[in-house]
């Protein structure tokens, strides 16, 4: 149970798990789609993700996938960090294409229908927005309140502003949050064609189960 919540080290389940795996799978096929230059560039707002090229975001999006899960323990540094954020950008996104194209929400396979259940899961209640609005906002605050419960406080974005200053300062922010002082500096390596594939094997196969 390798992924750090604020209810503990646990994989998801249930329908988080069922809208975590929606979205990934989704950002499988972006990044599949621009190695393979059959569309642009993706960006998902989230620098510590989006400067990355597609072969090494789809590494990243393996790790995080790999400890949502399955069985890695994945170790703290901003760019996973940043890679699990930028799921629950995706879901956000896909929301506000949902609504402009008028799909239906109450459909099973409504982005909008299954945030609704992943808080329901985490909370034991329903959320107050109900799943027909066409609101973008108020939707983006749920999704947020679902990332919370899994991401917790999102250190890599404090850590930015340490990033030009003062390094014993940097230090000291890491230090006393308990992250490794390479939390800043990891990058993912530049991944080979085989890798690439290998990494969107691993991905489908707990994505697709």
């Amino acid at each position: 149970m390798p992924w750090p919540t604020t209810s503990g080290l646990r994989n998801l389940d249930g329908d988080e798990a069922h809208l975590v795996r929606g979205a990934i799978g989704m950002m499988v096929d972006t990044h599949v789609a621009e190695i393979r230059e059959e569309s642009e560039r993706w960006c998902y707002g989230i620098d510590w993700f989006d400067k990355w090229e597609g072969g090494q975001r789809l590494r990243l999006l393996e790790k995080i996938t790999s400890a949502f899960f399955g069985p890695l323990m994945i170790e703290p540094a901003a760019i996973t960090d940043a890679a699990a954020d930028a799921v629950f950008y995706e879901i956000s996104d896909l929301i506000e294409s949902e609504i402009e194209q008028g799909s239906a929400s109450q459909s099973p396979r409504s982005w909008r229908h299954s945030v609704v259940k992943a808080f329901h899961s985490q909370t034991g209640r329903l959320n107050e927005l109900d799943a027909e609005s066409t609101a973008v906002d108020p939707w983006r605050r749920v999704v947020t309140q679902v990332a919370d419960a899994i991401l917790g406080v999102r250190l890599y974005q404090r850590a930015e502003v340490f990033r030009d200053l003062d390094y014993s300062k940097t230090e000291g922010f890491l230090r006393d949050r308990g992250l490794p002082s390479d939390y800043l500096s990891k990058i993912p390596p530049l991944p080979s064609t085989r890798e690439v594939q290998e990494s969107i094997d691993r991905i489908q196969r707990y994505v697709f189960v």
